[in-house]
């Protein structure tokens, strides 16, 4: 049986698994991409485009809340008929897996380059595939409980890295404000791609049916979603704050190097990269662990399959597979612009209108 518990979710794991999906490598390359794209204002775009993320993860509640006992399988094809519900769900799970590649491809660039320089790739991305495919293979309530831990961990280091990173910040590198010769609003693909970082509310679509309270749904994504654009602003304005935009262009892994300036005194926290980069590991594989059981649990639903996790692990050599197509930075940079054209697609274009035919339909059965 595909066991999970019926309204086993408290309003903070809701949020917590949102935060979980949301962060993940996309943060790690943030700031590059808004300093090309508004130069030191980079953060405003961060902040801009995070709240129109907000107000679509708003629309997507408002739709899980119209059939709170069903999945988006399930009133998908209520709206749209059986045969265009049920492609819009294989897209769905095609856009949660798109995900794992380049997770796997992220971390294991991050491994290699800060703590086994010399470990085989096969070694690091198949290690990191099984791990996700064990716990994805899990009900959502013990993902949830295991998001709870790794995501905290990571959120709390986070943030304690880029604090102590102020020590070299220069408020002369946000200035001047909305600087027209550092506008290149016209760069469609990187603006575009920041839309990978904001890929994750969506799940309250496929997780509503397990929340104790669904009222609650509403104030939990919101303040998730809320959350995210707190932290990926305060990071960016730090990033660019302590490098400058045009060396916040340059650097590929900001986190890192943001990690690397630090100066303590203290010898146990010498290598804070190294702190930071465990930590961080913990939110990609949070992100990798929650596409995977998301897209499985589509798929076992679509195809009404006793048990998610026959799905998870007949994926897991095609994720590895997936994942070896991704050579370099500039390869799984383009994977994650396709993922941003169709993360925008679910944000402004399907949620929206399956919302509009739900309301629609609502006011049909009210008339009879």
């Amino acid at each position: 049986m595909n066991s999970q518990p019926a309204r086993s979710l408290s309003a903070r794991q809701v949020a917590l698994i949102i935060i979980g999906f949301t962060i993940g490598a996309g943060v790690l390359t943030l700031p590059s991409a808004a300093a090309e794209l508004m130069g030191a204002t980079g953060w405003l775009w961060v902040l801009v485009t995070g709240l129109l993320f907000t107000g679509a993860a708003w629309v997507a509640v408002k739709l899980a809340l119209e059939s709170p006992g069903e999945t988006l399988v399930e009133y998908s094809q209520q709206l749209l008929g059986k045969p265009l519900g049920i492609l819009y769900s294989l897209l769905l799970a095609a856009y949660f897996f798109s995900f794992l590649p380049v997770e796997t491809r992220v971390l294991q660039e991050l491994v290699n380059i800060s703590l086994l320089p010399i470990a085989p790739t096969w070694f690091v991305s198949g290690s990191f595939i099984f791990a996700m495919a064990y716990g994805a293979s899990r009900d959502i309530r013990q993902l949830a409980q295991v998001n709870e831990l790794l995501i905290e961990l990571a959120l709390l280091t986070g943030v304690f890295v880029t604090l102590l990173s102020w020590q070299h910040f220069e408020p002369m590198h946000l200035l001047p404000f909305l600087a027209k010769d550092q506008l290149h609003l016209e760069n469609f693909k990187v603006g575009v791609g920041t839309a990978f970082a904001y890929a994750g509310y969506q799940v309250i679509n496929l997780i509503l049916p397990n929340i104790k309270n669904p009222r609650e749904a509403t104030k939990a994504t919101l303040k998730a979603l809320l959350t995210v654009v707190v932290v990926y602003t305060f990071f960016t304005i730090t990033v660019i704050g302590v490098f400058g935009y045009k060396e916040t262009m340059a650097v590929a892994w900001s986190g890192l190097e943001l990690a690397k300036s630090v100066n303590l005194e203290a010898i146990f926290l010498e290598r804070l990269d190294l702190i930071l980069l465990i930590a961080w590991l913990s939110a990609i594989y949070t992100t990798g662990l929650l596409t995977y059981y998301f897209g499985a649990l589509i798929l076992s639903k679509i195809f009404h399959l006793p048990n998610h996790a026959l799905v998870v692990w007949a994926m897991a050599p095609v994720i590895y597979y997936l994942s070896t197509l991704l050579k370099n930075y500039f390869t799984w940079n383009e994977w994650g612009f396709y993922i941003s054209l169709f993360t925008l697609a679910v944000s402004f274009i399907f949620t929206p209108f399956l919302y509009l035919l739900s309301l629609l339909k609502k006011r049909g059965e009210r008339g009879r």
